[in-house]
Order: C-alpha cells, then structure tokens, then sequence
C-alpha cells in the first residue's frame, strides 16, 4: 500500500526559503557558508512501500558548492545539520542519506565527477563504514548537475527484499537489496521524518528542491513508454516494481 501525504506541509529550518506561489524550496542562495533544511511534516513508514518524485536544482555554476542529500531521519523537524562540506548531513544519527555531491572534496575522498552516493549516521566519508554504497556517477556521462536545470528524481522503496532505488533524470543510478534501514540504521525505527538538507562553503550555489503535491506516485496504473496515454502519476516512464 502506497504511503499518502494528508497534510502536504513542511518545516524550514537554517537558510531555507518558500519560494511564493511554487511547490519549491531554496535551501541555499549562492552566498557562502549557508546550511539548510527542509522536512515533510508527516512520518513514512518504512514498513510500507513509498515511490516519491521531485526536482532538484543544483544552480548554474559548475565551480560552486557544495550539494544536496535526501535524508531519513528520526531526530525530527527542527534537525539542522553541519554546512560546508557535510552538505548539512554531518550531525545526523541515526539517519540514512542519498547525497548528490557537485563538488569534489578531497579530504572526503569524493571522485571529480558528481556523484551520488548513499551515506549514513552523518558522515559523508568515503569509504568509511559509514559509506553504505560506493559514489557513482549523477549522470551516465559523467557530466555537470550545476547547470542550472531541474533534475527529476525518483526514490522507490520495497520492505519485501528491503529494495531502495534511486533514479536520476530518469535513468537508475542506484539500487541495493537487503538493506533493512529500520533494524540497521535507525535502531529499529520504521516512523521516520524524510526531507533534505544543503550545505555551501567557501564556494556557492542557489540550490533547490521542488516537492509537488503528487510527490507520492500512485501506483495504481502501469504504462508503457510511448504508450501515447497520459496519466497524473508522476513524470518518470517506468511505473512499476
């Protein structure tokens, strides 16, 4: 059974802003040292499926910094994490993140192409034990997510199998079974605040997150590509598990 949002409202915390008369959010203008987050006022429960939908924008300056992380969290909506470098993850625990990083920090042995990565209890070390699944590249060809578009991401979630999958501009880029977040991330919490956070540093960016009613796919209706049908069950083509 599909999880529904009822209420549709989120907290802002830190630098983050409502962008008037838009489902979006800017966690962080292209000023340095900013940190913000922003969280859906409504537990998952990750006993059930979820299959949620939204953009990101990462600004349009390729030299910027430093990124955005999708986190799952049991600290609640006030939790502001560490900027610069952490992307406003670091200080989070337990917590599982999927970080998209458009910056290469060394010190953090991050790859020179963006990446995203999945990441928990606040540290985005690679490879530490903290470091769940290796970066992998953003895009297929290893190019630049500051470029100013949105970029449609999808996170499906299956407890049959514990299947997590993460998709960017429609393309699977990560996908890993047997991860039972609850019993080992989240000390066996299945009710969970989900939102994001960002960071920047001694480099900068406008980056945002749009979070649209139908954020929950319905996952009554299956299509195929080039079907010619048009349904209001999300933006990506693939519609199934």
């Amino acid at each position: 059974m599909q999880n529904l949002a009822i209420s549709q409202s989120f907290s802002i915390n830190g630098s983050t802003q409502k962008i008037l008369n838009t489902d979006c959010y800017k966690l962080t203008s292209a000023v340095n040292w900013q940190n913000g987050s922003v969280w859906f006022s409504d537990k998952l429960d990750l006993n059930k499926p979820f299959d949620l939908e939204f953009t990101l924008n990462f600004g349009n300056n390729d030299g910027g910094a430093d990124g955005i992380v999708f986190v799952i969290q049991t600290v609640g909506t006030g939790a502001l994490g560490q900027g610069g470098g952490s992307l406003g993850f670091e200080g989070f625990s337990p917590a599982l993140g999927i970080e998209f990083d458009d910056y290469q920090n060394t010190s953090m042995n991050d790859p020179a192409f963006d990446h995203i990565a999945l990441v928990k209890n606040g540290s985005i070390l690679h490879p530490t034990g903290s470091s769940i699944y290796k970066p992998v590249s953003a895009l297929t060809n290893n190019g630049n997510i500051e470029d100013g578009n949105d970029h449609l991401v999808r996170i499906k979630w299956n407890p049959n199998g514990f299947q997590l999958e993460v998709f960017f501009d429609c393309v699977s880029r990560l996908y890993i079974s047997d991860l039972d977040i609850s019993k080992s991330i989240l000390n066996n919490t299945s009710d969970v605040w989900w939102g994001f956070t960002a960071s920047t540093g001694g480099l900068n960016n406008n980056q945002t997150v749009c979070i649209e009613n139908s954020v929950f796919r319905k996952r009554t209706f299956q299509t195929c590509v080039n079907s010619g049908i048009t349904l209001t069950t999300g933006k990506s083509s693939n519609n199934t598990y």
